[in-house]
């Protein structure tokens, strides 16, 4: 391509110092020339927006030039565009939709965003699947640009691979694609794409566009799992909805659900797509796709023993035994576990610990006279070992349990889920009348106790091999088993899925929750089941 630019400009350049022929003379060979270069029917190849000759039609000019009739090869190679742009796809300024989209990607990937922006349409709509909202509008999508081309190795490309664009017939201009990125001129990880374009035809430039991401995470047989269960969620919620409008027929409104059910329908459809994500991402799938360290059904005999070591030593109470004295049940070191890794176990047991009491304070779960037999007391004890393995799953079916038998106003009388826990029969005023009790400052002190120690512990705790680590040295060994072990991996993803049940359910409980206790993380929620 370079060598063809090269020879165009030479071209060019002889031609301008070629004597200049009669007037007759050269109206004669244009006109001989522009014929045969029409009966060749000569076709264009584009390099990054340039039009250049065919190789046939190249082959014709170096002879020509070789005669020194550059004149006339001129005009060979003007015709030939004539021709070409009366059988391709053009738009009224003369490029193609091809070259549009091609010189809008040149120009961001040299981060030249107003040059990028030659090619848009004032009135431009711009889908890209990483934003939940199109970009509307010049303006917009300018912002888009900027931030995608600010802070970004200047050897990140986006390269274009296979390609299609609308016949010349068709009543619109259209090019779509598929593209990755590449970075040092190697392919960037999960991060292919494609692409549909629209091209207007008033002001030729783009109208419409439509970026379809590559997902990072890849769920393998697992997403058909995923839509047996969300299909006929989402089928029921758009039933319920035509059933509303009275777009529905008769015979699918007879055997359709009640629409009350669809209330809560998206948040029904989230939680199991979560759930499921969750068991197989961190559970089932393959070894170190798409994150670190083997499955469950693969796991190592010594990740297994160091499970059942950290189990041993749960909220430090082993520890604490044998600083008491009492050694009946094993000494600690007995159960050697890193102690970044007991660190962060026993934080994240302490944090869905706490939890408890806000569960039974929720305003929306199920009694027993509505045929409720989700039990919060069951589920949580299980999250004790499973943590959000269990927790999601019995959101998601709880959810869709109050979206069938939701009351009309579910405020105005508390009504608890536990069959043995139900209004006057209530043993704790958590699970009586959704209000903060003992039991909520008894879990708020002993989960603050726990947290509070396990970071000291991260920090202080004894390294079974006898070395010593400092703090840095301690984060540095922490990092690296998050690159090794899904365990590590599992824990930190459930602490990170605690604080946002923290953030959710303080706020759902007590509308008058600080911003502190709901977003400060598990500090927060400690406070305010103590206060």
């Amino acid at each position: 391509g370079l060598f063809l630019r090269m020879h165009a400009v030479k071209t060019l350049s002889v031609t301008s110092a070629v004597p200049r022929t009669s007037a007759s003379r050269r109206k004669a060979t244009r006109i001989r020339i522009r014929t045969e270069c029409a009966q060749k029917n000569q076709t264009v190849i584009k390099f990054s927006s340039r039009t250049c000759l065919s190789s046939s039609s190249f082959r014709r000019n170096t002879r020509l030039m070789e005669n020194r009739n550059d004149d006339a090869s001129f005009v060979c190679r003007s015709s030939a565009m004539e021709t070409s742009s009366s059988s391709t796809t053009s738009t009224s300024n003369n490029l193609s939709a091809e070259e549009v989209v091609r010189g809008m990607y040149d120009a961001i990937n040299e981060r030249d965003v107003s040059k990028a922006l030659t090619f848009i349409d004032d009135d431009i709509v711009y889908e890209d699947f990483n934003f939940q909202e199109p970009f509307r509008g010049k303006e917009s999508v300018k912002k888009l640009f900027e931030e995608s081309c600010t802070g970004i190795p200047n050897d990140l490309d986006f390269i274009i691979e296979r390609s299609t664009s609308s016949l010349p017939s068709s009543s619109s201009l259209t090019f779509g694609c598929t593209w990755h990125v590449e970075i040092a001129g190697e392919p960037f990880p999960n991060a292919r794409g494609a692409s549909f374009y629209e091209i207007s035809k008033e002001s030729g430039k783009l109208i419409y566009a439509r970026d379809v991401v590559e997902s990072p995470m890849k769920l393998g047989e697992a997403s058909f799992s995923i839509i047996r269960v969300v299909a006929p969620l989402v089928k029921e919620k758009i039933l319920a909805e035509k059933k509303k409008t009275g777009g529905m027929a008769k015979e699918e409104m007879a055997s359709s659900p009640s629409s009350s059910s669809s209330d809560n329908m998206f948040e029904v459809v989230g939680l199991w797509a979560a759930a499921a994500t969750y068991w197989y991402v961190l559970l089932l799938s393959p070894p170190f796709a798409p994150v670190p360290g083997y499955p469950g059904w693969a796991i190592s005999p010594e990740v297994i023993q160091d499970v059942i070591n950290s189990s041993v030593q749960f909220f430090f109470i082993l520890q604490g035994l044998n600083e008491a004295g009492i050694t009946f049940a094993g000494n600690a070191t007995d159960f050697p576990v890193q102690p970044e890794t007991l660190a962060v176990f026993n934080f994240a047991e302490a944090f869905v610990f706490m939890l408890f009491p806000v569960l039974l304070m929720d305003k929306t779960k199920l009694g027993k006279e509505k045929g409720g037999e989700l039990k919060t007391t069951t589920f949580w004890s299980i999250s004790m070992f499973l943590t959000n393995a269990t927790l999601l799953p019995y959101f998601a079916t709880r959810a869709k349990s109050i979206g069938e038998n939701r009351k009309e106003d579910e405020t105005s009388t508390y009504v608890s889920d536990d069959v043995e826990i139900i209004h006057e029969e209530a043993r704790t005023r958590e699970g009586r009348e959704g209000k903060k009790g003992l039991l909520s400052k008894g879990f708020g002190i002993y989960g603050l106790l726990v947290g509070m120690y396990s970071l000291w512990y991260f920090a202080n705790g004894y390294v079974p091999s006898g070395e010593e680590r400092n703090l840095v040295e301690r984060w540095t060994y922490y990092v690296q088993t998050l690159h090794e072990d899904r365990v590590s991996v599992a824990f930190t993803c459930d602490i990170v899925l605690f604080y946002l049940w923290q953030i959710y359910f303080t706020k759902k409980v007590d509308p008058n929750c600080s911003a502190t206790d709901r977003f400060l993380p598990f500090f927060g929620l400690a406070g305010w089941l103590i206060k």
